[in-house]
């Protein structure tokens, strides 16, 4: 069988290099938000989730339950509707809403849920 020595890369243009893509220091990445939503939610499933941010899901919740976007436990990305602060019509995330909800740094992408002070 016939290996390989050596490996070509196509892309010899120096201008076309990827360049990393930076989060603002502000900002939590959508990464970091899902982790802390499912680590907040097995928290949750073991007593251990402080009363602040099970309090702050439980607000989000309520929102979400009536949700034309809501599919199950899902925002589903299929169905989309107007943001209620920009007018502009988006889609469901996709993400599982029991965690989301637990994610301090998440928002509702219709911008339905309390704003965090």
């Amino acid at each position: 069988m016939a290996e390989e020595t050596n490996s070509q890369n196509y892309n010899t243009d120096p201008n076309l290099t990827p360049h990393p893509i930076e989060t603002p220091v502000n900002e939590v990445s959508q990464l970091e938000q899902i982790l802390v939503g499912w680590g907040n939610r097995i928290k949750d499933a073991f007593g251990a989730l402080d009363t602040e941010t099970k309090e702050m899901s439980r607000l989000r919740m309520l929102e979400c339950n009536s949700c034309y976007m809501r599919t199950g436990n899902t925002c589903d990305p299929r169905k989309a509707m107007k943001n209620n602060d920009t007018g502009e019509i988006v889609r469901g995330c996709g993400c599982n809403i029991s965690a989301k909800s637990m994610s301090p740094a998440s928002q509702c992408p219709l911008n339905k849920w309390p704003k965090i002070k």
